[in-house]
């Protein structure tokens, strides 16, 4: 049984023998004046806080200064990670563009750029001074503040375009074995067989050769090793067809009415 019961009897019964216009009322509030009723909007019991020196305190105690700094550096890591969004929801879809992330209160963006008026563009958009710029090898850094945030912008020169693996900028001699090839002339193997470097190579970086004509492609190194030793071809081979006819047309004389000569039996024999 609740040890309160007798206790709330009598509370009641005082309240009844008092009389009054609402006596129901008055008992309710009597009881809830002796705490005999539960407030659900109350805590059951007290909630202690610890305090610095290791002891509890029914208050809220105060942070100390290492809780003060861990707080002020995750706040200011949130804020960081919203300007990073920031500046990739403006800037994203650029082709200069390459990325942003966070660093810890930090802003990292790097941009590629194949001329110095694009960085100059750029330094003007995030407000870059002269004197906030660094020359790197093979970048420029800027630095500046974006919403109260350190923003370090990295621009690396866009690298040129690789040639085409037919364009006369693929050809270059290639060192293979000890000895030096000229790709951009024929090689002569030893059977007498001419291989054309056209440009093409393979996964490996080794040039592919082919004979005139075939569209099957060899690496250097195995003509190399199967058909050499491999000479380079400093003259042209063979006369283009039409010239070597209009060569011929010109060196032979023209035979008008030109007489058939049979042999006889004994000059054919000879």
């Amino acid at each position: 049984m609740n040890r309160n019961l007798p206790h709330a009897a009598r509370v009641i019964r005082t309240v009844m023998e008092a009389g009054g216009t609402d006596p129901v009322t008055a008992a309710a509030h009597a009881l809830d004046g002796e705490q005999l009723l539960v407030d659900p909007e109350k805590s059951y019991g007290i909630v202690l806080h610890r305090t610095a020196t290791g002891g509890w305190s029914r208050g809220p105690r105060q942070m100390t200064e290492l809780e003060r700094q861990a707080h002020a550096w995750d706040t200011s890591c949130r804020h960081a990670r919203l300007v990073a969004a920031a500046i990739e929801q403006r800037i994203g879809r650029h082709q200069d563009f390459q990325s942003v992330q966070a660093n810890g209160d930090q802003v990292r963006v790097v941009l590629l750029v194949s001329h110095q008026d694009q960085w100059k563009r750029w330094r003007s958009h995030f407000g870059i001074t002269h004197d906030r710029e660094r020359l790197l090898p093979d970048a420029v850094v800027g630095e500046c503040r974006h919403e109260g945030v350190r923003v370090s912008v990295v621009a690396y020169e866009l690298p040129p375009p690789s040639p085409s693996p037919r364009s006369p900028e693929a050809a270059r001699a290639f060192e293979f074995g000890g000895r030096v090839y000229d790709l951009t002339v024929p090689q002569c193997d030893a059977h007498g067989q001419v291989w054309y470097f056209q440009g093409w190579r393979g996964h490996d970086g080794m040039p592919l050769l082919s004979l005139d004509g075939r569209p099957e492609r060899c690496s250097l190194p195995n003509v190399a090793a199967h058909l050499g030793p491999l000479t380079p071809v400093q003259e042209p081979l063979r006369p283009v067809v039409a010239d070597a006819v209009g060569e011929l047309a010109k060196s032979e004389p023209v035979v008008q009415d030109a007489t058939t000569v049979t042999a006889t039996p004994s000059e054919q024999a000879r």
